[in-house]
């Protein structure tokens, strides 16, 4: 009996510890926004003009036949 209830208790500590490690990665991923980017970036993003911008260099450049990069 003692072994039947040792294995319940062991079940149920992985399955809490499965639920908790499930938990902590959603919310690395939830709140890991601010990380990827940064102001300057954010600013860029919501400037339509810098954005129509950036999307005529990029047509620009992949209309020639060696590829460069884009300064921003």
């Amino acid at each position: 009996m003692i072994k039947k209830e040792n294995k319940n208790i062991e079940n149920w500590i992985g399955i809490l510890i499965g639920a908790i490690a499930i938990l902590a990665i959603k919310s690395i991923f939830e709140n890991d926004n601010s990380k990827i980017i940064s102001n300057k970036g954010r600013k860029i993003l919501s400037d339509t003009k810098k954005m129509n911008d950036i999307n005529e260099k990029i047509l620009e450049s992949e209309s020639k036949k060696n590829h460069s990069e884009i300064y921003i």
